[in-house]
């Protein structure tokens, strides 16, 4: 009988023991793990690394206005000074046609005029220097003005690329976390400390190609996480807004060699692409073709128009990849 109590005692113990470790067991698939719950969100790209872009997006904007701006009033001094001389030469002529009829004029007026009225006449050459004169002190009035303007701009830019630091130095900490190669993070820094220097020279076109430059290191973020375009596209942007730039100064060189990674690079986008862009896909290779011609063939015209034509595909490919 006490040997059968005892039997009972130990086969109880042994069942709260099992029952005990049944329990534990099952513990942890009742807490959810937060890794595995925020997964989901982790795959999209931040709000920081989103809000970086935008504001190198608004600074090149604003660079950009001011250079085509520059260039419009360059153009315009040019043909001032060009046409000045044809156009005076056509006053003159007109005014000498002119000057006949007005000394008879001269000479009823001065019959007619009473004391204490003065008429002044200019000679037709020198009336045509005045207008020269006046055309001149309006177009420096202006210069000053634009000038003035400019100056107040840089100054806004230079605290837009200060707000830029920021906003890096808030991404960085995610960079790191999403394994970001050190690579991408030190050429990124240095395009942004190039930017941070040029930004002092009040130059525009040396500061679009110090922003322009943040664009091809961007790319390598995006690609830590889920996005609905290739971040290749962003890198073909870079590349084809490089060489519109270099080729307003003849720099057929840098041009050869972005020429080079431009098709490297689309040969890396094309599989990444929707079958349903087939047909962008088809424009955008048959117009490389033609900028690479363009470039070839030192048209500047040609390769201005060739790098529109390409970031337009481009958008359009953007627009196809969220429908």
């Amino acid at each position: 009988m006490n040997k059968r109590c005892v039997l009972y005692k130990v086969i109880a113990i042994l069942f709260i023991i099992a029952s005990l470790g049944g329990l534990s067991s099952c513990t942890p698939q009742l807490k959810p793990s937060p890794e595995a719950s925020n997964e989901d969100e982790e795959k999209e790209p931040p709000k920081e690394l989103e809000e970086l872009k935008k504001s190198i997006g608004n600074i090149e904007k604003t660079l950009m206005s001011m250079h085509e701006e520059k260039k419009r009033a360059q153009q315009g001094i040019i043909s001032s000074q060009s046409g000045g001389g044809q156009g005076q030469q056509d006053q003159q002529q007109g005014q000498g046609g002119q000057q006949g009829q007005q000394s008879q004029q001269q000479g009823q007026q001065q019959g007619s005029m009473g004391q204490g009225q003065i008429q002044i006449q200019m000679k037709p050459e020198e009336l045509a220097e005045y207008q020269k004169q006046q055309e001149k002190a309006k177009l420096q009035e202006e210069l000053a003005k634009k000038g003035k303007e400019t100056l107040e701009k840089f100054e806004g830019l230079k605290k837009d690329v200060l707000e830029l630091h920021e906003k890096w130095n808030s991404f960085e900490p995610k960079a790191v976390v999403a394994l970001a190669s050190q690579k991408s993070m030190e050429d990124f820094e240095n395009a942004l400390n190039n930017l941070t220097d040029t930004i002092q020279l009040k130059d525009e076109y040396v500061n679009l190609l110090s922003v322009n430059s943040l664009y091809k290191t961007l790319p390598d973020f995006y690609e830590l996480y889920k996005t609905k375009e290739p971040p290749d596209l962003d890198r073909l942007r870079y590349g084809i807004k490089k060489v519109k730039l270099v080729a307003e100064k003849d720099d057929y060189n840098s041009m050869k060699l972005t020429l080079e990674y431009l098709i490297n690079v689309w040969s890396a986008a094309k599989p990444k692409l929707k079958k349903s862009s087939s047909d962008l896909m088809n424009k955008f290779e048959f117009a490389l073709n033609d900028l690479k011609k363009s470039i070839e063939g030192k048209n500047k015209t040609i390769i201005d128009a060739k790098s529109e034509v390409l970031l337009k595909i481009i958008d359009e490919m953007v627009q196809s990849l969220k429908k």
